[in-house]
């Protein structure tokens, strides 16, 4: 290996030493502030290098480790969903941060979250079984320990518990399905498994590796049925880790089946389709179905984003380059909404209970933070012209490109269905009978985070520039 074949390589090394480094302060200094400024700053500077090098050739480094203009996309959203959540949990460190108590050792906390990003680096970068399953797991493992961050909180060491049952399980039939991929191929490299699914695409050990494999991803999506841990589990877990969980554990689990159904056994793709119809459609209707029904915005949020991975699973049915863009910008779009959603929740929280009738009056309480509500509902259902609009578009654009014109139209009337119960929300806030809660005063730094929140999720609609870098750098 010369210098200049793991310069690619950098900001997976940066983000390791970094890791690396957070723990040595913590371990050497009580001061948080130096551990939260380290990390932010060093994930700043990774996102950045992710963002400037084009990567106009694939390089593979250590035989198996692949990186591109495509990885280097996921990576760059793997970082700013870092970043995200370690600013996001900076008031949780603090007493008076959040009602259900202050949390401790935020070394020990951003250390694990930059782990876990290190997983996904892994994960996409794959070219080998092995090291995608190593990856799939080291960015999933530090998340037990994250959802039970407050161990006198019994809502969180029983999301931990739950997080750590289910993971287990999910664990055992991913690997299981390797095993049986590798029966089929012979090998554990990514260009074995596409020559055998090319050769002999009826295969059944290759058709068990598939089953198992898509069960454990499942899992990892929160994809219906197999999503019944989600409700539970956000509701205990502390709400920066929930924010981690929804947005960057989700894009490293479409990522993760980007890289298998959209790699090396996409010749079997349309044998699949009317696997992921089905999962997309029994997706939304039981996400759609449990977020009506629910008073805790914990887990109206958790079945939310299982009908949101029902949308999600409509790019896996579009061309390979198109499904990628759609995916990637509907993460952002998604990950965008969902931070706000979780600015607000974390303002509610640290007085209150994070519930439906706890937004009661927050027109009158607070109105930026009642506007951006309604923006970011109106996001989530996909109204125009806010930003997720644009990231559903583009995925109905890429289902119907290939002629699955009833899945789009049961997808359009699931969209419209959610509508219904997220202006149920914005009812709370502006039509409900206001509740006893004082006036919220915003620091300038929440006002600023109020008004980059709105910006970004009106400009991700109507200036579409992001979407066209993307699909630029949408390789494999």
């Amino acid at each position: 290996m010369t210098p200049a074949s793991l310069l690619p390589l950098l900001p997976d090394m940066l983000l390791l030493a970094l890791a690396l480094l957070v723990l040595t302060l913590d371990i050497r200094s009580e001061d948080g502030r130096a551990v939260f400024h380290v990390t932010w700053i060093g994930l700043a500077v990774i996102a950045v290098l992710l963002a400037l090098n084009p990567m106009p050739q694939a390089v593979t480094a250590f035989s198996d480790y692949r990186t591109s203009s495509g990885t280097q996309v996921w990576k760059l959203l793997f970082t700013l969903a870092t970043l995200g959540t370690v600013f996001l949990s900076r008031p949780y460190f603090r007493k008076g941060g959040n009602a259900r108590g202050t949390l401790a050792k935020s070394g020990a906390f951003f250390a694990l979250l930059l782990l876990c990003t290190q997983g996904m680096f892994a994960l996409v970068s794959a070219s080998n079984l092995l090291i995608f399953y190593l990856g799939l797991e080291l960015a999933t493992m530090p998340i037990y320990a994250l959802a039970a961050f407050q161990p006198r909180d019994a809502d969180s060491v029983e999301a931990g518990s739950k997080y750590v049952l289910m993971g287990g399980f999910s664990s055992a039939l991913t690997l299981f399905g390797i095993s049986f991929l590798y029966g089929a191929s012979g090998s554990l490299g990514f260009e074995a498994l596409e020559q055998a699914a090319r050769s002999a695409p009826a295969d059944p050990v290759l058709w068990g590796g598939i089953f198992f494999l898509l069960g454990g991803l499942g899992f990892k999506l929160a994809m219906a049925p197999l999503h019944m841990w989600a409700p539970d589990v956000y509701q205990g877990a502390p709400t920066p880790v929930m924010a981690f969980l929804s947005v960057g554990s989700k894009a490293a689990a479409v990522a993760a089946t980007v890289a298998i159904f959209l790699g090396p056994l996409i010749v079997v793709g349309q044998d699949l389709a009317l696997f992921f119809s089905g999962a997309a459609v029994l997706s939304m209707v039981a996400g759609n179905l449990g977020a009506m029904r629910q008073t805790n915005l914990r887990r109206f949020v958790a079945y939310s984003s299982v009908a949101q991975v029902g949308y999600m699973l409509l790019g896996l049915l579009g061309e390979q380059e198109a499904a990628r863009a759609a995916l990637q910008y509907n993460l952002v779009t998604y990950g965008v909404t969902s931070f706000a959603l979780y600015f607000i929740m974390g303002i509610i929280g640290k007085d209150g209970p994070e519930t439906l009738p706890g937004l009661r009056g927050l027109s009158r309480r607070s109105p930026g933070l009642a506007a951006l509500l309604v923006l970011c509902m109106f996001s989530l259902a996909g109204i125009p012209p806010l930003a997720g609009f644009l990231g559903k578009f583009m995925l109905f654009s890429a289902a119907a490109a290939q002629g699955h014109y009833l899945l789009v139209a049961i997808a359009v009337a699931n969209a419209v269905v959610s509508f219904y119960y997220y202006m149920l929300v914005v009812k709370e806030a502006y039509i409900a009978a206001p509740g006893e809660g004082k006036a919220i005063v915003l620091n300038p730094m929440q006002k600023l985070s109020l008004w980059g929140f709105a910006a970004l999720l009106l400009m991700l609609g109507l200036c579409p520039a992001a979407a066209d870098w993307l699909a630029a750098r949408s390789g494999p």
